[in-house]
């Protein structure tokens, strides 16, 4: 459960974050260029009341092993 810093209230988590245009979205990688390893897709949890948005990853195990 992620809580919003501005209203310590739930935030509604599992959105994805789109580029506008396009729906393959964005990517989090290890290194740079091309042929980066990817790690995950961003997910994105919303404030219901404020609008805050926050961007996080569900395996940071990913992150942990690297």
């Amino acid at each position: 459960m992620r809580k919003c810093y501005r209203c310590n209230i739930k935030m509604t988590e599992g959105f994805d974050l789109k580029v506008e245009g396009g729906a393959y979205g964005i990517k989090i990688s290890d290194g740079k260029g091309v042929f980066a390893k990817r790690i995950e897709k961003p997910k994105v949890a919303i404030c219901p009341k404020c609008g805050e948005i926050s961007l996080y990853i569900e395996n940071v195990d990913r992150i942990n092993k690297q």
